[in-house]
């Protein structure tokens, strides 16, 4: 049985060699990706990214925060790193990676809407991670929601083996470098959508014709107030943001006064502003949107100059707890 024993055991040993190493390389691959999803993780862990405003958020920040025409507006630095699905409890990791690999903004410009105000309870487009997964502010946000996690952490090609050969592939390009970087969803963070009202909104106005009510939990409360007091410990003014909403939306949301009530009481306790432009004239027009929470590329070009005006404002006279309609 020695020589058996002794054969398996340099068998395993082996084994586990390759797989580490095959997984530290593909890994590799994801961390050298320039584009979508990953090229924004990958430049704000790099420290690439440095910005004098920084755009963070859920998928209202993502597609309404156009950095490179603020940037253009404002002749200061900025990014967006919004990401689509994901709520506070997720976000707040990713500002804590940000401000460890990156100084600090002059401005931490925070997204908040109709559904900010619930922690999320799964995990929306779960194949962005695994790269990360040594930063432990984000690995134990993952961890928390679900606890096998751990083992895409310190299993080797475990994630490629849930996540499929396609994602392996995209390692692959990343080594070679063989992306299309000249087609990227995203500039500076923004993914732009030139689309016409698609009628979502419609359909889930039919299913509620009663109107809609939000949770509103201090679970979610809290993480908010962790984003705001994370940003201002690491030397940023911030300002909470209510991006244009169809008013459509607004009509139909039974507790959007105590939802709006909520983020104004949070500004004002922790000092910053809250500027809400859900009452801009766009708002009233499905021109400018393509479903009633997300404008098209047309109505976010209405808004930035707007947005970048409030921007500018409040850098040259910063008033704290001001509120801009």
């Amino acid at each position: 049985m020695k020589p058996f024993l002794r054969r398996l055991f340099l068998f395993l040993a082996v084994f586990t060699l390759v797989a580490v190493g095959l997984d530290a390389l593909l890994k590799t691959g994801l961390r050298q990706r320039r584009t979508f999803t990953l090229g924004v993780w990958n430049r704000l862990m790099d420290g690439e990214i440095a910005a004098d405003v920084l755009f963070t958020g859920s998928s209202r920040a993502l597609m309404h925060f156009d950095a490179a025409a603020v940037q253009r507006l404002t002749g200061m630095r900025c990014y967006n790193i919004g990401m689509d699905g994901n709520q506070l409890n997720h976000q707040l990791p990713w500002l804590t990676t940000y401000l460890k690999y990156n100084r600090a903004p002059r401005l931490v410009v925070q997204n908040v809407d109709l559904i900010s105000l619930v922690p999320d309870s799964d995990i929306y487009f779960p194949s962005q991670y695994p790269p990360y997964l040594h930063e432990a502010p984000i690995l134990a946000d993952l961890v928390h929601i679900d606890p096998s996690w751990w083992k895409d952490r310190w299993i080797p090609l475990y994630s490629f083996t849930r996540f499929g050969y396609a994602y392996a592939g995209l390692a692959v390009e990343g080594l070679l470098g063989l992306e299309d970087t000249l087609r990227d969803p995203l500039v500076l963070g923004f993914q732009r959508k030139d689309k016409a009202w698609d009628g979502t909104f419609d359909r889930f106005k039919a299913r509620n014709p009663h109107g809609v009510r939000r949770r509103n939990t201090p679970e979610a409360q809290a993480f908010l107030r962790a984003i705001v007091r994370t940003a201002k410990a690491a030397g940023s003014q911030v300002v909470l943001v209510y991006t244009p909403e169809h008013v459509d939306m607004q009509r139909i949301t039974l507790d959007r006064d105590q939802l709006m009530g909520t983020f104004r009481r949070i500004a004002h306790e922790e000092g910053v502003p809250f500027w809400d432009f859900s009452a801009l004239p766009l708002c009233s027009d499905r021109t400018w949107f393509y479903n009633s929470q997300h404008l098209n590329g047309s109505g976010v070009d209405l808004f930035t100059p707007v947005l970048a005006d409030s921007i500018n404002a409040l850098l040259s006279r910063p008033t704290p707890g001001r509120t801009v309609p």
